[in-house]
């Protein structure tokens, strides 16, 4: 059946202002593109705009979408300004003898001025509790789940990471990076069962988010791979569609998985380094407000090589979280030595902070940029005091990189920020902590349409409205723009030609 799309404002995203009367589209993808009066004669059926906003459907290029879920039953931390307020709602929470698991605590949020430590918790003496920070970076334990994790003081720090001490040398319940595998491994493992539910639960709100897609990892955080792939398999239809990133462990392990039209499998995972919150992103100077320290290297510099030459050996790219610049200039020189594959683009994810110099490295490599708008209004002003005002020409330079070249994706890195791309849209327009750095309309939708497209190398398929590409939509009531971002009500998204979510309530008004 040929249906067209009509009646209403039509951006096609191929260049700025870029407006068509209507689309058709036959088995999930575009045909023709024109005027109404030239391509109603061929349409079965017709699907009035009404006078809504259509754009290529938003695409999430950054998240982890089975983590997004859990996140929407787990308690949020986030909007917590008290230690004693999340105590006491954790207190009410807990089951005895059962894990309990929260996450979202920001220090930087806290009157205490000091992040949760495991004596805040110990009154809760028969229950083990896990609560990670909202960078997802450190997490916090209770004696209890020290106890079953077997962590003493005399407990080595694991490679890239850190267990936390107090100033007498006595735990205090935090860990850093790599170190809270110490206490989430004894975490019983999730089944397939349950992560259906999970994946299902954070599809539907995706899609009522305006999303068609997303880029995901975590194939390595619920036990064997199999697991999670095998519940993706079973919640994904043809209502979604998830790019999976491949953890590093898991990487060759899934060599020889078959990818299904909804399913894609892409480059391997690897972190470098932490988040600027915990102190453990990679600086090539001291933190300005912890002097001596300058983050946490997830891998030593030989096991990271040896991933690198991994994914060349299979031919693949790879996805690098690198926030630091020290991290950056060390897999900056990493592909440099071992070239991405003709025609693959390495992904670097985050890139908070950089030198002029790594910029210029950078840009004669084949490279996308995966950037996180959302951040500047989540990581000021406290982020100065971390870094000083001396190295914020180059952090969260999303203009300055764009204007230089680079090709960019959007996304949110939820549950760490918000899955809504119309937040991430106007927190890349409206910056007011770095106003030079403000992207236009058209960038910061671009971020989410074509730079996502970009990122996985389909783009010539995917987030654009033209001829032959993926009949992905998501409709707006309004044409988005600086001041209408967060006015914006999603009405409908459709993948592959299909409605998939639909806002009736909105539409009544």
């Amino acid at each position: 059946m040929k249906v067209l799309w009509t009646d209403g404002e039509i951006y096609t995203m191929h260049a700025e202002n870029e407006k068509i009367e209507a689309v058709l589209v036959e088995d999930g993808k575009i045909i023709q593109t024109g005027s109404k009066e030239s391509l109603f004669p061929l349409a079965n059926k017709v699907n009035s705009l009404n006078g809504a906003t259509m754009y290529p459907g938003f695409v999430d290029s950054h998240i982890h979408l089975v983590m997004h879920g859990e996140k929407l039953a787990y308690l949020d931390l986030s909007n917590f300004t008290s230690i004693n307020e999340i105590v006491k709602e954790v207190t009410q929470r807990v089951s005895q003898n059962e894990w309990y698991v929260a996450e979202g605590w920001n220090d930087n949020r806290l009157i205490e001025g000091r992040p949760i430590n495991c004596s805040d918790l110990d009154h809760i003496k028969e229950t083990p509790i896990v609560l990670k920070r909202v960078c997802r970076h450190v997490l916090v334990a209770n004696t209890k789940a020290l106890e079953l994790a077997g962590i003493t003081k005399d407990t080595a720090n694991p490679t890239g990471g850190i267990i936390g001490k107090d100033s007498d040398g006595n735990l205090n319940g935090l860990f850093f990076d790599e170190a809270q595998q110490l206490i989430t491994s004894k975490i019983p493992p999730k089944t397939t069962e349950y992560l259906v539910d999970v994946i299902k639960n954070s599809v539907s709100d995706l899609q009522a988010k305006g999303l068609t897609g997303v880029h995901t990892e975590e194939m390595a955080y619920y036990g064997p791979y199999t697991v999670p792939l095998q519940a993706y398999r079973e919640a994904i239809d043809k209502n979604f569609r998830v790019h999976l990133l491949r953890h590093h462990d898991a990487f060759e392990k899934m060599q020889g998985e078959v990818p299904t039209g909804f399913i894609e499998f892409g480059a391997m995972k690897i972190f470098v380094d932490g988040s600027l919150g915990g102190h453990t992103a990679l600086l090539s100077e001291d933190y300005s407000d912890e002097p001596g320290n300058r983050g946490v290297a997830v891998h030593d510099p030989n096991k990271l090589e040896q991933l690198v030459q991994l994914a060349r050996k299979y031919n693949e790219a790879i996805a690098v979280h690198v926030i630091g610049d020290m991290a950056t200039e060390i897999i900056v020189g990493l592909i440099e030595k071992f070239p991405a594959p003709e025609g693959k683009k390495d992904r670097l994810i985050h890139v908070n902070v950089l030198r002029k110099d790594l910029v210029e490295r950078m840009i004669k490599l084949p490279l996308v940029l995966d950037l996180q708008p959302i951040f500047v209004p989540s990581d000021f002003p406290w982020v100065i005091d971390r870094l000083g005002n001396n190295r914020l020409k180059w952090a969260y330079a999303w203009k300055s990189l764009i204007d230089r070249g680079f090709e960019c994706s959007g996304g949110s890195d939820s549950p760490i920020e918000v899955a809504d791309p119309l937040l991430g849209m106007d927190a890349a327009v409206n910056n007011s902590y770095l106003p030079e750095q403000s992207l236009s309309a058209y960038e910061a939708i671009s971020l989410f349409t074509t730079g996502s497209a970009k990122a996985i190398g389909k783009e010539n398929e995917r987030g654009k409205i033209l001829p032959g590409y993926d009949a992905d939509f998501t409709i707006v009531n309004m044409e988005l723009n600086n001041s209408t971002f967060l006015k914006a009500e999603v009405l409908e998204t459709i993948v592959a030609g299909n409605t998939v979510y639909e806002n009736n309530i909105v539409r009544e008004k």
